[in-house]
């Protein structure tokens, strides 16, 4: 290399200049950012170059210093200063592409974790969103992290055991003492490491801190509900009731995203089951797989967040007392108690098709009508011009509908997304959550027919449409289990059997229905009255 006769400081003071300035339109946010996101790699190629720079401009010192090392004359008509301009514009672009996708340093957690907090404490949650979710990922990461000392321990700690010796009766050779001494060390020492793994408790601490606040779950659920998803992969979201409080907060604010969703998502994908297309992320994330809905408590939380509403809300419960208007059009669309009934109808119509040999408590169903009747006045509205006289009627005939078409779905249900597993097992029935709908279906008209507070005319309305179904069940292939389900659990009942009274007043309003309907429901009337009489000779 080529040696000035002096040195020309001014290169340094353009850079110091540059830096001052570049930090100055930095936003407050990256720089914040800077402080848990610069690693020791971010940290090595800075100083490596600007210690070259250094280098670069002091030769002259270096020379007379006689520590200079000359690789020899420059090439490419290069100089100290273009090849200055190059290692500046190398490091600029390298720190703007790295402020583009910042990403967590483990060993910058502790600032991270008290940056959070301190917004989380001051409500700024804004910022709190801004800064943790292209974080979280990593974060979660982090707290699942098991520290590399601790997996060689346990490693070195893994029982070896001779399972063939084992089944034929041999005794398992003692273990050596030095053998044992040593398993005591390091069981001691992996207790200490796991006690000292600061990464790990911050950020498990971090998510903990999230998903139980309840102001910070209400804003993100409205504001920010696909942020809300990505904490529901954490383990401490699971763990805790911020599912719950999610649902809750969603079902509160008729324009919340999950309202949204609801009302564009009544396409129908084969008998009563309605579409999940990609744009409904938030539908597509809760039911896309039925038994992470399950595993998640997504059904509790709905049910919950209705029965709250049914039990509280007084308001609401006025508002659901009144004359129907255009509630059945429109209304319905904002009302917590029909998109809380939507998502079961969603969630068990996925189950159906995925071959879940779980009921998904459907059976919150009776609940939700006993809670219905409980909030109806205690005289019944009779309005013969009205299909639904009020919208809390429009409320329990869409139970009775939904129910209905759960029993019938299983005859649209083609095997093809069961599990290999469970569809292998021997006790494997693919029409179970349809036969729980029976039973549902018998629980509620248990509670319905024998009502003081509803009219005469709606139960038989109700009846027809639950007889409707079970006709159009029974004749179809391979669904005569399901029928006969639906036959018992409504006449006879589950587990506790039906009183005689409420087997009378179920004949007397089913001798009301249409004479067609009655007739292709031979079957049942046959039964009905089987029931009757068993009735009359005990």
């Amino acid at each position: 290399m080529t040696v000035s006769a002096d040195v020309d400081t001014t290169i340094l003071l353009t850079i110091l200049g540059v830096f001052a300035a570049v930090w100055a339109l930095i936003p407050q946010s990256s720089r914040l950012q800077f402080r848990f996101c610069v690693s020791w790699l971010d940290w090595f190629f800075g100083v490596s170059v600007l210690t070259l720079i250094h280098y670069l401009v002091f030769t002259p010192t270096l020379k007379q210093l006689g520590i200079f090392y000359s690789f020899g004359p420059w090439r490419w008509g290069l100089n100290t200063s273009s090849a200055v301009y190059l290692l500046l514009l190398t490091i600029s672009i390298y720190f703007f592409w790295r402020t583009r996708s910042p990403r967590l340093v483990k060993g910058k957690i502790r600032i991270f974790h008290d940056l959070i907090e301190n917004l989380l404490f001051t409500k700024r949650h804004a910022e709190l969103v801004f800064y943790i979710d292209p974080q979280l990922s990593k974060l979660i990461r982090i707290s699942r992290d098991t520290p590399w000392l601790v997996r060689v321990i346990d490693r070195i700690n893994a029982p070896s055991i001779n399972m063939a010796a084992l089944m034929r009766g041999e005794k398992a050779d003692a273990r050596k003492t030095w053998r044992q001494n040593l398993r005591k060390v390091l069981t001691a020492l992996r207790a200490w490491v796991l006690k000292h793994d600061d990464a790990n408790s911050l950020a498990r601490e971090t998510l903990q801190n999230l998903v139980t606040s309840p102001e910070l779950i209400n804003y993100i659920a409205v504001t920010h509900p696909f942020f809300a998803l990505k904490l529901l992969k954490a383990d401490e979201a699971i763990r805790s009731d911020f599912i719950e409080e999610c649902v809750d907060a969603m079902l509160e604010t008729p324009g919340s995203r999950l309202y949204v969703e609801l009302k564009n998502n009544q396409n129908l994908n084969r008998g009563s089951r309605l579409a999940l297309p990609e744009s409904n992320r938030l539908l597509r994330h809760f039911f896309a797989d039925a038994t992470d809905a399950v595993n998640n408590g997504l059904y509790q939380a709905i049910g919950e967040a209705v029965f709250r509403r049914l039990d509280e809300d007084s308001k609401l419960a006025t508002k659901l007392n009144k004359s129907l208007g255009s509630y059945s059009d429109l209304g319905r669309f904002r009302c917590p108690i029909n998109s809380g009934i939507t998502m079961f109808e969603i969630m068990v119509h996925e189950g159906i098709h995925q071959g879940l040999q779980d009921h998904m408590w459907l059976h919150y169903f009776r609940h939700f009508v006993e809670k219905i009747i409980k909030q109806m006045p205690s005289t019944p509205v009779d309005d013969s011009l009205n299909e639904w006289p009020t919208p809390f009627n429009y409320l329990l005939y869409r139970l009775i509908k939904i129910t209905s078409d759960w029993s019938l779905q299983s005859a649209f249900v083609d095997g093809l997304e069961f599990p290999k597993a469970t569809s292998k097992d021997k006790n494997f029935d693919k029409y179970y959550i349809s036969k729980e709908a029976t039973k549902s279906m018998g629980d509620m008209l248990q509670i319905i027919i024998p009502s003081k507070k509803i009219s005469n005319s709606f139960k038989r309305y109700l009846l027809s449409s639950v007889i409707r179904s079970h006709n159009e069940i029974q004749t179809k292939a391979g669904l005569a289990s399901i029928a006969n389900s639906l036959r018992n659990s409504i006449i006879r009942g589950v587990g506790i059997q039906t009183r005689c009274t409420y087997r009378a007043e179920l004949m007397s309003h089913f001798q009301m229905l249409d004479h067609r309907l009655r007739m292709e429901a031979d079957l049942f009337e046959r039964e009905l009255l089987s029931s009757i009489s068993e009735c009359l000779t005990n």
